[in-house]
């Protein structure tokens, strides 16, 4: 048999494409068997999402809450505030667990100067609003018609005593201390001095001041003792039982508002004299030696219907401030006076006439209440001054006196307040 060279080699192509298909066929084979398994592990462990015709198995997020047993399932968004623990394995080398105590609660370092703190002091200031009238004669003299206008006015009233100074009560009211003249007597005797007025009124007519929330009142005057010792004794008892606080001549008080010690003195004083000095430096010593941290003064002086004052009141007035004294009142004029600032204190001349019984229909009906507020600071009188003047009227009408002082308004007031400005002027 002759060799066949052409038959040889097809023998060999033919066995070259059987091993190709084969090979072929087992990395098909291969394939679809990776693809089944892996079909089949991710069916175990959750539910499938198709993808452009692609199967793709996505595993649901198990996250840990709380509490172990409870399973949060949601997004990342959802998660809770504390789940840091629960999404580390505590396995892992590095961990380290969370703990609030650690980083959030750590003990302050009280040497630190930056922890510390001082509460700021609380405050000490304290002030007192004071309100001051003048001339209140409660009553007057039964010989002339000031007395019997007042009595009429009182029974017509329904025997009100809170009548007279009604209008004017919520500025005593609202003030921590408010101090007026009584310038006559609360008695029934009968016998008095032989001179042109002597002024009394019943000793029950202390309730007029104290329905009215006068606090303090001087009995320093030229009618003081009209009706001899024996009026001027029924008159303090009077006032003791109303519990109004009362001083001038041998009577100096201390007064205790708001925490403060205010000391109270008065005096008739119709010269500057040696004497006059003597008696108000004493008086001032007496009071600041019992502790007294503001002294008031309250003169009875002057020249009646004079609006301005004499020489003798501008001494004696200054004298006084310069000798410790916080605030000068003045009054007997029944007329307005002017207001002078010495040394930052006030020295107020003339109140004039309040709630007057001793004249029916007075010419001059112009009055004011002056008022200042003192600041004290751990019980010091700051070095400052604040006032204030509230004009009145001493009647409510104006063609007769009702005894019922009342504030002034518009261009009366501007009237009365101009008067002031302009007899004080003179005193600057």
């Amino acid at each position: 048999m002759r060799y066949n060279p052409q038959n040889n080699s097809s023998n060999e192509i033919n066995k070259s494409w059987r091993r190709t298909i084969l090979l072929f066929t087992l990395a098909i084979a291969t394939v679809l068997i990776a693809l089944v398994m892996y079909l089949l592990q991710g069916q175990a462990q959750g539910e499938s999402t198709t993808y452009a015709g692609a199967f793709i198995p996505v595993p649901e997020p198990v996250i840990y809450g709380n509490d172990d047993e409870n399973i949060y399932q949601g997004t990342d968004s959802e998660l809770p505030a504390n789940t840091y623990d629960y999404v580390h394995s505590e396995q892992d080398e590095y961990y380290e667990p969370y703990s609030p105590e650690q980083y959030e609660y750590d003990e302050i370092d009280e040497t630190s100067e930056y922890d510390e703190y001082e509460p700021e002091p609380p405050c000490n200031i304290v002030t007192i609003t004071l309100s001051a009238a003048g001339d209140t004669t409660l009553g007057g003299d039964y010989r002339w018609a000031g007395y019997h206008a007042f009595m009429r006015e009182f029974e017509n009233s329904g025997r009100d005593h809170s009548h007279f100074l009604r209008n004017i009560a919520h500025i005593f009211y609202e003030s921590d201390l408010s101090i007026v003249n009584l310038e006559g007597t609360l008695t029934y005797a009968t016998e008095h001095e032989d001179k042109t007025f002597a002024f009394r009124g019943p000793p029950h007519f202390a309730q007029i001041l104290s329905s009215s929330h006068v606090d303090a009142v001087t009995i320093s005057n030229n009618h003081t003792i009209d009706f001899f010792q024996q009026g001027y004794e029924d008159t303090v008892a009077a006032l003791r039982a109303e519990g109004i606080v009362y001083f001038g001549n041998e009577f100096k008080t201390i007064m205790e508002v708001n925490g403060i010690k205010v000391g109270m003195f008065g005096y008739r004083i119709w010269a500057d004299t040696t004497y006059n000095r003597n008696r108000i430096r004493a008086a001032i010593t007496h009071l600041q030696d019992r502790g007294a941290q503001l002294v008031i003064a309250y003169y009875h002086w002057g020249v009646e219907r004079e609006n301005f004052p004499e020489q003798y009141q501008i001494n004696i007035g200054r004298y006084s401030i310069t000798n410790g004294v916080d605030l000068v009142l003045g009054a007997h004029p029944h007329v307005v006076q002017g207001i002078e600032e010495y040394m930052g204190r006030f020295i107020v001349y003339s109140l004039a006439n309040f709630s007057f019984g001793g004249n029916a229909n007075p010419p001059d009906q112009d009055s004011f209440i002056f008022q200042q507020t003192f600041s004290f600071y751990d019980g010091v009188l700051l070095p400052y001054a604040d006032k204030n003047v509230i004009p009145i009227f001493v009647s409510s009408v104006r063609y007769r006196n009702d005894f019922r002082p009342t504030i002034a308004e518009g261009a009366d007031a501007e009237r009365i307040l101009g008067r002031i400005e302009r007899y004080s002027e003179w005193l600057r």
